[in-house]
């Protein structure tokens, strides 16, 4: 009996531990205390002047050049706030933390770090450097309340004589054989359970605070850290005392031209184990406006979008976009709306000046809030939150009628939150749009390297899907053809006829069965599209007339799990903070949750093992001929590993991700994008699926072409298919408004071939209906703007909700009228759903 109980003993107390993640590499928080001084401290160089109050820690950001200034907050009380919208008007920050059971709380930097005088900053190599702590100080010295004498003998041996003999008689060692007549011996066994065993080192309970103290630098001398503490904490829980929520936080302030950044470290970030930090809010009223103020926020809403200063709009949902769209490693039961902000950037435009923020650190973590004045607040303001601490749900239902969450450690050691704030030379959003392209173009010098020239055009083929097919009555589920490869190649040949030029083809559904393809540590082609032969006359002709082929591959869910596929269940999926797996069906547009009955099974790779079946790929697509690569889902959506053993967070994620698609752009080998999140897009030959329009938030105003400015002349880029948009003329003309290229999806299959599949995206791909259309679609553009595409967009201009000027170098104008009537633009009638083009001379 004894054989079996001892094992299970072992894995209860292993399991046991590691399932309280903040028993290791937790930091301890630091009192930081106010010295009194009120002497403002100043930062500045050519351009600007940052000027820091002390009793507030509130900045002011002034123009030399202008005088205007910016502020961190706003001046005044604010007579519609209630208390809590006043303190965060007030405040540099809020933190946002969680127990155990999911209920948190929001505290905020000036009433819970300010006001009790708990902060400390300086200035030191031209960083100004400002420490917070926030939360309840009670505090807590890091010494063993209790400790097992051998463990207690490790340290003590560690210290000088006269040390240890100054703590031998502050702690009492404790005997269950020899106690005194006063001991209560069943009080003690409970505080100490081991009692009955071993002897016990217990810090008298008359010990002086400043005793305490002096002991906190001897146990450090001798070895002692957080990390031991929290052992000893666990060990003996009713020794703490109760743990109350505290945090640092670490704001560091510095200039750049005409930038101040704003870095916040994560090893400077630090809270109690109890009480996670799952949410950071930084300078939430920076640059705000009020109610006698003009002007606008951008957010980072599709292809951009403006909220109105005082647009009354306080009845509809404040304004939230996930940078890069949802956590993929987080756990999701439905979608009903998938918003995603494709580029970390927003800004302010007041009074006829523009703030422009870009996050170049911590993107990946960051949503951007954004309200207007008139419920609770009398200013406008917009901001960034960030998630620090992840969290998961776990299923314990079996034991506990409440719900328990596990969260993850730490942040993540050695990355950081890094504000860019720019005073930008010119006005509104295209005056932030050239502030971001210039930042591009400063980090990403290949990014002016096209060599296509025309109108950008690519063409998707799908080649297969899978269906229920049945052989001698029984149902398999087979490839489907749509396209073969011989097919494919005829329409290269047509494209060739009618003059088509730098033809970008992606060819979707191409291998390994089906657009949801197997695993692709391998390449299969499939046999119902013809032989390998016909794929590579497909290559060859494609090359042959210039044309760029790119088949389309997922390296991020993997589907049709087999035996002996080179993907590992166990090792190669990534895992949510639970340590469960990652794994999910497609999500229903009926009722949102995920088709469990009706749609594949896919699990998300490791961001490691997902860089390593890319190099597999690449390194066998050579013997087909293949060069360049579609990828389905780098660019679109993004997800880190939250298992501790092989962690990887969202951010590290992200950088693996560009640093691969930056060793396969100086490889040579092609590289288009699906959506083109900012992280990946300096990489790509080729963009499709750009967002042209915002996503319909209620309390946005209006739709920009704001990501389409910052990268128009750099790289290609189209929106949807324009044979598949819900909308053809509005796709359309979002399209010419924002300077994109032509995308066309094409199969040689009637659509009544896809019914009872889930594949309806193909509703209108009927290549032999629609070439005709995209012929002279093809020709018109190419006249209209065959010129413009490689130019940078220098202006653009909203006349009304639905009339726009599009600007390039050559001094060329693009008037698009969305609107239902005919409007006159400079003399000239420019009919409903239309457009012009005005030359210079034109002008």
């Amino acid at each position: 009996m004894k054989k079996v109980i001892w094992p299970v003993c072992i894995l209860i107390l292993f399991l046991f531990a590691s399932c309280n993640p903040q028993s290791r590499n937790a930091r301890n928080v630091i009192l930081y205390e106010h010295d009194g001084n009120t002497d403002e401290l100043v930062l500045q160089n050519e351009y600007l002047e940052l000027r820091f109050f002390p009793e507030t820690t509130e900045i002011v950001i002034t123009d030399k050049a202008t005088g205007v200034q910016w502020r961190s907050n706003p001046v005044g009380n604010d007579p519609l706030a209630d208390t809590v919208t006043r303190y965060l008007q007030k405040s540099l920050f809020s933190v946002e933390y969680a127990d155990v059971t999911g209920v948190g709380q929001t505290l905020y930097s000036l009433e819970h770090s300010i006001e009790n005088g708990n902060y400390s900053y300086g200035i030191e190599g031209g960083v100004l450097e400002v420490n917070y702590t926030v939360g309840n100080l009670e505090r807590v010295y890091i010494i063993p309340p209790a400790a097992n004498e051998d463990r207690m003998d490790e340290f003590l041996e560690n210290m000088p004589a006269g040390d240890r003999a100054i703590v031998r008689s502050t702690y009492r060692l404790y005997d269950i054989d020899n106690l005194r007549s006063t001991d209560n011996r069943t009080e003690l066994l409970t505080l100490y359970p081991d009692l009955i065993r071993r002897k016990i080192y217990v810090i008298r309970p008359d010990a002086r605070e400043y005793q305490k103290a002096e002991f906190e630098v001897i146990f450090a001398a001798a070895g002692y850290t957080y990390d031991d503490y929290l052992d000893d904490v666990e060990t003996y829980p009713l020794t703490a005392g109760k743990e109350r929520p505290a945090f640092n936080v670490t704001f560091r302030y510095s200039l750049d031209g005409r930038s101040v950044v704003l870095d916040v470290p994560f090893d400077k970030i630090t809270f109690r184990p109890d009480y996670p930090m799952t949410k950071l809010s930084i300078l939430p009223y920076m640059g705000a406006g009020g109610f006698d103020d003009e002007g606008y926020l951008l957010v980072p809403d599709g292809s951009g979008a403006l909220i109105y200063f005082n647009n009354g709009r306080f009845n509809q949902l404040a304004y939230s976009n996930n940078v890069y769209g949802w956590d993929e490693g987080l756990i999701r039961n439905v979608i009903i709306v998938d918003n995603k902000a494709p580029f970390p950037v927003f800004g302010v435009q007041n009074n006829g000046n523009a703030l422009v923020c870009i996050i170049e650190n911590g993107a990946s973590y960051a949503s951007v809030q954004a309200g207007v004045s008139g419920r609770n607040s009398s200013w406008n303001n917009v901001y960034p939150r960030f998630d620090i601490i992840h969290s998961a749900l776990m299923n314990i239902s079996g034991r506990s009628d409440r719900d328990v969450y596990l969260y993850e450690k730490a942040p993540p050691s050695g990355e950081s939150i890094t504000l860019r704030y720019i005073l930008c030379n010119e006005d509104g959003y295209v005056g932030m749009a050239k502030e971001y392209r210039t930042w591009l173009l400063k980090n990403y010098p290949s990014l002016n390297n096209s060599n296509l020239s025309g109108v950008p055009i690519a063409v998707e083929i799908p080649g297969a899907v899978n269906k229920t097919q049945h052989r001698l009555g029984i149902p398999f589920d087979l490839p489907l053809k749509l396209t073969s490869y011989k097919e494919m190649l005829g329409m290269v040949e047509d494209f060739v006829k009618l003059g088509w030029k730098n033809v970008q083809l992606k060819l979707n559904g191409w291998f390994n069965r089906s657009v949801d393809h197997t695993i692709p540590t391998n390449i299969k082609l499939i046999n119902a599209l013809g032989s390998k032969k016909d794929f590579q006359n497909l290559m060859t002709a494609a090359r042959q007339n210039n044309y760029a082929v790119y088949p389309e591959v997922d390296f991020f869910y993997m589907r049709d799990k087999k035996p002996f596929d080179g993907f590992n269940l166990y090792s190669d999926v990534a895992r949510y903070v639970s340590r469960e797996r990652i794994q999910r069906y497609p999500y229903s547009f009926v009722w949102f949750g995920e088709r469990t009955q009706w749609g594949k099974l896919s699990y998300i790779a490791r961001p490691q093992v997902m860089m390593d079946i890319i190099d597999n790929f690449v390194a066998k697509a050579g013997t087909y001929g293949i060069q360049n690569i579609a990828f389905r889902n780098i660019a679109a959506k993004l997800a880190g590993n939250y298992d501790e053993r092989r962690f990887v967070s969202r951010e590290a994620s992200m950088t693996m991700r560009r640093d691969k698609l930056a060793e396969l752009y100086k490889s040579g080998t092609g590289v288009m994008l699906l959506e083109g999140n900012a992280y990946a897009a300096p990489f790509a030959d080729f963009i499709v699926d750009m967002a042209l329009d915002d996503q319909g938030f209620g309390i946005t105003d209006v739709s920009v072409p704001f990501y389409p400015i910052v990268l128009h002349g750099l790289v290609p880029y189209t929106g949807r298919a324009i044979n598949l948009a819900e909308d053809y003329t509005k796709n359309l003309l979002k399209t010419i408004e924002s300077g994109a290229g032509l995308y066309f999806s094409f199969m040689t299959e009637e659509t009544a071939i896809l019914q009872e599949t889930k594949f309806r995206q193909f509703y209108a791909n009927e290549y032999h209906k629609w070439v005709g259309d995209a012929d002279a679609l093809y020709k018109r553009f190419a006249s209209d703007f065959g010129h413009l595409y490689y130019q940078a967009i220098v202006n653009h201009v909203i006349l009304s909700p639905r009339v726009t000027v599009t600007e390039y170098e050559d001094g060329t104008a693009v008037v698009v009228n969305a609107g239902d009537y005919a409007v006159d633009y400079e003399g000239r009638n420019i009919n409903a759903d239309s457009y012009i083009v005005l030359r210079q001379g034109d002008r």
